[in-house]
């Protein structure tokens, strides 16, 4: 990782199960029409003022390029370099998967449950692959990170050997946890961050 050239990703932290996807354009814009649909059309927008009024809006332009590289870098580097995790889904209607992690920095122990929206195929006890990157705090002297964004692998890629790569890293521990924890998510499970008391955790409020 330290060879490479990374942008949108903190390189000094590293994830114990690196998803090492590799992102393709049009599988992600499948799952994500809305906003890679505002992009194109501000892409375009930007070409048409440009050309029709004045070529001061060139600067616009220049701009909207910028926000693409680095929306596709972002997403690319997500899949890439992010923390591979197990997800299940536990809910139909809405279609919802549950993601389980710790946001320890490193010392204690900061179990969560993830409950996220979920555009794939399933039923209830499907288990599914998802890569997320972490949310730092302001407070530097935080020992956790504040939050995770897990986003299933096949918003990424319909590459079935990677997909099943995935599942196949996620140990029985994994899946067991994320059953136990979801004991303590009230039910219907709606979206959200929920923290995991009890077992060896530091979660003090």
């Amino acid at each position: 990782m330290k060879n490479e050239n990374i942008y949108t990703v903190d390189s000094n932290t590293f994830a114990t199960n690196p998803g090492n996807v590799n992102l393709k354009p049009f599988v992600w814009i499948k799952y994500n029409l809305s906003t890679t649909l505002i992009l194109t059309v501000c892409f375009v927008l930007s070409i048409w003022l440009t050309v029709s009024i004045s070529l001061w809006f060139f600067i616009i332009i220049l701009l909207v390029i910028a926000i693409n590289l680095f929306y596709w870098r972002r997403k690319n580097e997500h899949f890439r370099y992010g923390d591979s995790n197990g997800g299940i889904i536990v809910s139909n209607n809405p279609m919802l998967v549950a993601v389980t992690t710790d946001l320890t920095k490193g010392f204690g122990d900061y179990p969560v449950i993830k409950i996220i929206k979920y555009k794939g195929k399933g039923k209830v006890g499907d288990k599914i692959g998802t890569v997320a990157l972490y949310s730092a705090s302001v407070d530097d002297s935080l020992k956790h990170w504040i939050d995770f964004e897990p986003i299933p692998i096949i918003y990424a890629t319909d590459n079935i050997a990677e997909i099943e790569r995935a599942i196949k890293s996620y140990d029985e521990e994994q899946w067991k946890q994320i059953e136990s924890r979801l004991l303590q998510i009230p039910k219907p499970y709606m979206e959200g961050l929920y923290k995991i008391k009890g077992e060896t955790s530091d979660w003090k409020e």
